[in-house]
């Protein structure tokens, strides 16, 4: 029994993150990467078993929303294009690049999360105007068309500079403003700079460009995990030094393992080039899902490592010290009541969110003919702008009542609370997903793809309403974030990173054994280099 439950502390990170990788997949970017991101935050706090933890569910979700968020900038499509050639040096090159993506990814979003954990009430609620104020101004730049214009301007290199402008921008006019924004503000101010120091010495200074001609977003995602790792080093913050590590590698080993599984069905290798069962089924989507899969599994079990961490006490002589100990990550301190980010993060989590990923739904319906061209005097398309308007009404005053605690239907327990946070974005977005995908489920993959989405949605939901409060984690000691018992060991960090390399090019070298073309939509990432060697041998 305690075996099983123990792996459904794993089981349901993963199958969220697996199934919001899925929908980040059909819409894409920042907004797409944010809805896996929430839903892996809160089952991690769902598992966890710690009261203090579910009462900041909200939190989780928004800032797991934000740390996953980074990634979705960077440009991966390409880079599974060189893993479908056919010599070794461009395929094992491109899983070592997805290793990479998918590292960034895990090890910004794992940390970002990690600090809803460990910070003080009263340090996260002073994100409270410093956050709102960036969206609005980075709202107001793109609804001005000065993001565009700005591109226009200069964006040789394809990437989001301004965003991480005007974000370095407004931190530090924010910092200078008042008192009680620094700290905020500086953690701010070190990301977007780490962001454009990244960008600038990597690709500008270095010549460094991992998929010329597409943009080098990865540079700056690189600049920001060094950033966020500086500032957690300097605060000497080794739990969530821990949890970024535990990110890293699985979210690399997610995208690497992933797109291996995606060119085994690209190349029809084996069982899947024979078995009817497995013939027209888009491999790109499981791809993405298995990415989610690892990742997920990755995040729970680092959470899990210092969230149910156990010892004995050997010099005890009671019958007491027969059982083990439970030492746990140190509580964050609630030094003040809740405030204001709980509320822009549920405004964010589910009005601004569903906003930025289901609009896309009216273009493709639209695409497809299932919508008027005007009834009562308005366009089709404004009719779906109006009712959009009067459902984010409607939740926003659901909202400040539930704020006030005049909402009924809310729980009045922070487990319940989190349980039902979890439901709302999850079905929010497969049931979108669904609707938006209706004018091509007559495809096989499609098809497919969508009943993963609800089976998967449907195990997610039993094993969350399967949580109780008798579940709580009933710990006997804890350790501080800055305990040095949290690091990994040097040795450790060492061979994990023989053996990824190692690894990058065993999946390579397997991978161009499955075919002897090049396949469907490979890329050559060496080709000038060929184009020159090949000169020469004519001359």
């Amino acid at each position: 029994m305690k075996y099983a439950h123990r792996c459904s502390q794993i089981l349901l990170p993963a199958l969220a993150m697996s199934v919001g990788w899925g929908f980040r997949g059909n819409y894409g970017h920042e907004a797409g990467a944010m809805v896996p991101g929430a839903l892996v935050a809160l089952a991690v706090c769902l598992t966890s078993g710690r009261p203090e933890w579910w009462q900041r569910g909200t939190l989780m979700a928004f800032l797991g929303a934000i740390g996953w968020a980074f990634g979705g900038q960077m440009s991966y499509g390409r880079v599974i294009g060189y893993t479908a050639g056919s010599q070794l040096l461009d395929v094992t090159y491109g899983y070592a690049s997805l290793f990479l993506i998918g590292g960034l990814w895990g090890g910004i979003g794992a940390g970002i999360l990690a600090l809803s954990i460990t910070m003080k009430r009263s340090d996260l609620e002073r994100f409270t105007i410093p956050l709102a104020f960036l969206w609005v101004f980075w709202l107001a730049l793109d609804l001005s068309g000065l993001t565009s214009g700005l591109f226009e301007l200069w964006n040789p290199y394809d990437v989001d500079w301004v965003a991480a402008g005007s974000a370095a921008l407004v931190s530090f006019l924010l910092y200078r403003a008042r008192p009680d924004f620094r700290a905020p503000c500086r953690l701010l101010l070190l990301l977007s700079v780490g962001w454009l120091l990244g960008f600038f010495l990597l690709t500008m200074v270095l010549g460094l460009r991992m998929t010329p001609p597409r943009g080098d977003n990865w540079a700056g995602c690189v600049g920001v995990f060094l950033a966020l790792l500086f500032e957690l080093r300097q605060q000497q913050n080794r739990a969530v030094l821990r949890w970024c590590g535990y990110g890293f590698l699985f979210g690399g080993l997610g995208f690497l393992l992933g797109d291996f599984v995606n060119m085994l069905g690209r190349a029809q290798w084996s069982i899947i080039g024979t078995w009817p069962l497995l013939q027209g089924l888009d491999y790109w989507k499981w791809m993405e899902q298995l990415f989610g899969l690892i990742m997920g599994a990755g995040i729970s079990w680092g959470a899990q490592s210092f969230a149910r961490r156990q010892t004995a006490d050997q010099n005890s002589q009671t019958a007491n010290a027969l059982q083990p100990e439970t030492i746990v990550l140190e509580s964050p301190g609630e030094d003040v009541p809740t405030r204001g980010m709980n509320l822009i993060g549920l405004i964010f989590l589910l009005i601004i969110l569903p906003w930025k990923n289901l609009h896309k739904n009216v273009f493709r319906w639209q695409e497809a003919g299932w919508i008027p061209d005007e009834y009562a005097g308005l366009a089709g398309t404004l009719w779906f702008l109006i009712v959009g308007i009067l459902l984010s009404l409607a939740i926003g005053f659901a909202i400040c009542k539930a704020k006030r605690n005049q909402l009924a239907l809310i729980p009045t327990s922070s487990l319940g609370r989190a349980q039902w946070l979890f439901l709302l974005i999850l079905w929010m977005s497969l049931s979108g997903d669904f609707c938006g995908t209706l004018p091509r489920l007559g495809s096989r993959g499609v098809f497919v793809v969508q009943i993963s989405f609800w089976i998967t949605g449907a195990l997610c939901t039993l094993l969350v309403v399967r949580i109780q409060e008798a579940d709580q984690l009933l710990p006997t000691g804890f350790w501080k974030s800055t305990d040095s018992r949290w690091s990994f060991h040097m040795l450790t960090r060492l061979g994990a990173a023989v053996a990824v390399l190692l690894l990058c090019g065993a999946i390579g070298w397997l991978t161009i054994q499955t075919h002897d073309e090049p396949l469907p939509g490979s890329q050559l990432r060496f080709e000038t280099l060929k184009s020159k060697s090949s000169a020469a041998e004519s001359g």
